[in-house]
């Protein structure tokens, strides 16, 4: 590699999280060569000197001493006091042709700076070495503006092998994020070995395949003898203790979550005797959720914490308590008990629960961290929250007083759809495309002082439903978590998307010599339809969220570098077609053609008056919502979707003038895994004065409502049909789907009138 001609300094300079002040000097560069010395004045500087040896691809001599030698290039590592007001994670970073300074009052501080460097030389010395290269003269200071800067991952749905999980440590490390909150346990898998109880491993780190059905679906764990083909794996304690010290380098705190009182159906098809029994003695059924009045309960998992503590040093223990499900509690005789002796509602007992192992953790010298449904009840003031609802909630959770960490569900759960592209694999629902990620903020407008002392931090939440394997998590999570580094390092109101657009075409070369499958999402051409006011046509509107040429079609043949028309502007359309789109960078498609289908219709852009109020958290634009030629596709979570839950959907259309009509349609979603369902029946009535309606066709779904769920999401149109009528005002009714003990939401997005 010697005969290589020195990589040039990179520039401009460009840094993910964007540094709080970055001064560029128009001054000679560092060169760096085999034989640059590095100073350090002690050894708990050597894991961000290691770091630098891997960036560099050099084995630098490193030499104890307090300052530079003398007329000798050298970088530097310093600590500096007088730099509390960064916080140990902050650093000064200063270059010029004799020196590199790494100044921070913590060791931390100075692998961030490290880290820093890093992007500060090409992307391709992540595959490649040089015996010279050159660091540009800046001096840049940094501070996160959040000390909990975190990336969860879920192991329980589908294990992933300890290669990948240092490897995702490194990726938070590279994007001086510092928590991995690791999702250990579940209700379908558990995960790490714990010696008192090694059924947990031997039976429930397995699950029986059964083709044709999700994970989830009629779970079973593998037992030992079983001629099933299984699924699973879990961690020994040796590979855990070699994750937490690997973690330790890197200034990554590794927090472990075991699920209690609920989410452990696993558990109880290890140890079923820890189920509640009902006032006969018999065994309730496995809702997942522990007895609460059995002493056995506490035992096993007092048991778990002990073996828990001694391998992860973390000052947190995740406990989980979100979504417990309380109906075997209304049913055990013991629990039912135990509520009258202390007073308790369901909620109460929850509280009693968790506040148990609060104090127990306490006593290990731990504190205690679960989802925010752990305030139900009275809970214990020492506990600290994980909030993971939407936006509008997080004020209401800041202001119970506990320390919080936002994974808004909202916006931050990398499980969620990253464009609206059929070409998309299949995520669990939502829609958090980059720039909705990068332009959260986490303190709400009306916050005060106290809440933002209380906010502990952000981390974004990775669920692997959907994701079967390490590459696909990489799919998930990149390059979303570029965008997460920037809202935990940078102080509020000062971020720019234009300026992180720019800066990720490198970041996105430096992940492909990283080998990281990272989604083309933003690349994808969104082609957005809308009616334009003037002359109701069809305005079609074609966008990426990073920079890219657009390349597209109407006449229904394939854009290619060579085929179709370059995008510059929006342009109209008056007749129902297809419009497809390709985005092209240096004379090469970035992603396969996007294809969305244009429909023209009678009621676009109509006024809407909605009689079934929907909820607030799917009410998209109101009524003019169905009638805006924006269909909202196949993900429910994007905003373009109307949803009613437990009633009717009900609707008036009223047209611009008086038109003859024959035609209506109903265009609806369905993911009865979600409780959407297609609606069973639809009636049409049309008027001409708004007042007097008459019925004019009815349509019933032939078969009955299945209560079972699948995974799987449609999408369909209900039209009826009918003789040609004047008319101006249209009302659709259509029926939901009643299924026990189950809220039903009917989804539209256009209705359409021909």
């Amino acid at each position: 590699m010697a005969c290589q001609p020195v990589p040039k300094a990179v520039r401009p300079i460009e840094v993910i999280p964007q540094p709080w002040q970055l001064t560029t000097k128009e001054a000679p560069d560092f060169i760096l060569k085999t034989s640059t010395p590095v100073i350090i004045s002690d050894s708990t500087m050597l894991p961000a000197v290691e770091q630098l040896h891997r960036t560099v691809k050099m084995n630098l001599p490193v030499s104890f001493s307090e300052n530079l030698p003398t007329g000798k290039k050298a970088i530097l590592f310093q600590y500096n006091p007088a730099l509390d007001s960064l916080t140990n994670e902050g650093y000064i970073l200063t270059i010029n042709q004799n020196q590199v300074l790494i100044q921070s009052s913590g060791a931390a501080g100075l692998f961030y700076a490290v880290e820093t460097i890093r992007q500060l030389l090409p992307a391709k010395l992540e595959t490649e070495s040089f015996p010279i290269l050159a660091l540009p003269a800046v001096e840049i200071i940094d501070k996160p503006r959040f000390s909990w800067r975190g990336m969860h991952l879920d192991v329980s749905r589908h294990f992933m092998p300890v290669d990948f999980i240092k490897k995702y440590i490194d990726y938070l490390a590279m994007h001086k994020l510092n928590v991995f909150h690791w999702h250990l346990v579940d209700g379908i898998g558990w995960r790490i070995e714990i010696k008192s109880h090694p059924r947990l491993t031997e039976w429930g780190a397995w699950r029986v395949v059964k083709p044709g059905k999700m994970p989830w679906q009629d779970f079973e764990v593998w037992k030992p003898g079983d001629n099933r083909p299984k699924y699973g794996g879990f961690y020994t304690q040796k590979q855990i203790k070699e994750i937490v010290a690997y973690a330790k380098k890197r200034f990554v705190t590794v927090v472990p979550e075991i699920e209690l009182p609920g989410h452990s159906e696993v558990v109880f098809q290890c140890y079923p005797q820890l189920l509640g029994k009902d006032k006969n003695g018999k065994r309730l059924p496995n809702t997942g959720v522990y007895c609460a009045s059995n002493p056995a309960s506490y035992k096993l998992l007092e048991d778990v914490i002990d073996e828990v503590v001694q391998l992860f040093p973390s000052k947190y223990i995740h406990i989980g308590g979100d979504e417990v499900n309380k109906s075997n509690w209304k049913k055990c005789a013991s629990c039912q008990k135990l509520m009258r002796e202390k007073h308790l509602t369901p909620n109460g007992l929850q509280s009693y629960f968790i506040n148990h192992f609060d104090k127990y953790l306490k006593s290990k010298g731990r504190k205690l961290i679960g989802w925010h449904e752990i305030l139900q009840g009275k809970l214990s003031p020492t506990a600290s929250i994980m909030y993971w609802g939407g936006e509008d909630g997080v004020k209401r959770v800041l202001d119970k007083g506990h320390p919080t960490v936002l994974t808004t569900g909202s916006v931050l759960y990398f499980d969620h759809y990253q464009s609206l592209s059929d070409n998309e694999p299949r995520a669990f629902g939502g829609y958090s495309p980059l720039k909705k990620v990068y332009d959260y903020e986490p303190l709400p407008k009306n916050a005060t002082p106290a809440d933002a002392s209380r906010l502990l931090g952000v981390q974004a939440n990775v669920w692997t439903e959907y994701m079967p394997n390490a590459k696909h998590v990489e799919y998930m999570v990149f390059p979303r978590m570029a965008a997460l580094s920037e809202i935990a390092w940078q102080q509020k109101g000062t971020k720019n998307w234009h300026r992180f657009q720019s800066k990720m075409e490198r970041m996105l070369s430096r992940y492909r010599k990283l080998n990281i499958n990272y989604a083309p999402s933003a690349y994808r051409p969104a082609i957005n339809f809308s009616v334009n006011p003037e002359n109701k046509k069809l305005k079609v509107d074609i966008t990426t969220e990073l920079p890219a040429g657009i390349i597209y079609t109407t006449d229904g043949s394939v854009p290619t570098l060579n085929n179709g028309v370059h995008y510059t502007q929006p342009f109209l359309l008056d007749h129902s077609t297809t419009v497809k789109a390709i985005s092209v960078k240096d004379s090469v498609a970035l992603v396969k053609p996007e294809i969305k289908k244009a429909i023209v219709h009678k009621a676009r852009g109509a006024k809407v008056i909605l009689k079934s109020k929907p909820t607030a958290q799917y009410s998209a634009h109101g009524g003019q919502t169905l009638t805006d030629l924006d269909f909202g596709g196949n993900k429910w979570g994007n905003g373009k979707w109307i949803g009613v839950i437990g009633k009717d959907f009900d609707a008036v259309v009223q047209l611009d003038s008086v038109m003859n009509v024959h035609e209506v349609g109903l265009n609806c979603l369905e993911d009865s895994g979600a409780g959407i369902r297609f609606p069973v029946g639809m009636d049409v009535w049309l008027s001409e004065d708004g007042r007097h309606y008459r019925h004019v066709k009815s349509w019933k779904q032939a078969e009955p409502v299945n209560p079972r769920t699948s995974p799987e999401i449609k999408v369909k149109t209900i039209r009826v049909d009918f003789p040609g009528q004047a008319c101006r005002y249209i009302r659709v009714k259509a029926k939901y789907a009643r299924v026990p003990h189950q809220g039903v939401f009917i989804f539209t997005d256009e209705i359409e009138v021909y």
